[in-house]
This record gives structure tokens, sequence and C-alpha cells, in this order.
């Protein structure tokens, strides 16, 4: 069992990692990330984002998993998704998608997007944080 303590650091913790991704996350998007070409539906990877209402994630979360499938080898989608479950308290599965996006990176070498491995630099600690406060629960 957690307790208050730990609770409260957690909470916080989530507040300023989502405050601060939806500066850096929504804010700017570079759109010289590279693209694969396994892009059959036409859905550039910044389209997980674009035209989201706050208000409707579940929409946005649609919207995103069919990017993420036209986009399989592109972090970006990924990226983005990781801040649409945050958004929605799926932390487990932001994590995974911020995971999974890291070593899509890695693959990308030289070539990857800095603003994409900054934002996911950040949510891959903010996961290893959370995991440290579950583990010592």
């Amino acid at each position: 069992m957690i307790n208050a303590t730990a609770t409260r650091s957690y909470r916080l913790l989530a507040q300023l990692l989502i405050s601060g991704l939806l500066l850096s996350g929504l804010g700017c998007r570079s759109q010289s990330a590279p693209r694969d070409g396994s892009n059959q539906d036409n859905l550039p990877p910044q389209a997980c984002l674009q035209e989201l209402d706050i208000n409707d994630l579940s929409t946005a979360l649609k919207k995103c998993n069919e990017v993420v499938n036209s986009n399989q080898n592109n972090p970006e989608p990924l990226n983005d998704r990781s801040l649409l479950y945050i958004l929605m308290g799926e932390t487990v599965q932001a994590c995974q998608d911020v995971y999974k996006a890291m070593s899509l990176l890695e693959l990308q070498g030289k070539n990857a997007d800095p603003m994409i491995r900054h934002e996911l630099s950040v949510r891959q600690d903010s996961c290893k944080q959370r995991r440290n406060i579950i583990d010592k629960g």
C-alpha cells in the first residue's frame, strides 16, 4: 500500500509532468521528423494531436491509434499517444508507449528529431520515478 506522502508526491509529479508536456508537446511540433514508408492511410506522424479536443480524449485516442498504426517505425506518434494516455490517467500504457518510442528513436540514431528525443527522455524519467514510487510503496 502506498503511503500518503508517496501518493502526494506522485500526484505532484504527475501534475508537473502534465504541465510540462502540454507546454512542450503541444506548443511546437517538428515537421522534419523522419517518415517511414508504411503510411498507408496518408496520416502524417503529427496527426495525433492535430485538432485535439481536450474534452474528448477518447476520440483523440482513436485517431492517434490509427496514426500509430500508419507510422509503425516512427516514434513521434507513440510520443503523442503517451501524452494522451497521461491526460487520461493511463500511466501504464503511457510508459509502454514511451519505452517503445525510445527503442525506435535509438534505431534512428543521429537522424532522430532532438525535440522528440527530449520529450521522450523527460517522459521516460517520469516513468522510472513512478516505478520507483510503486516499488517502495
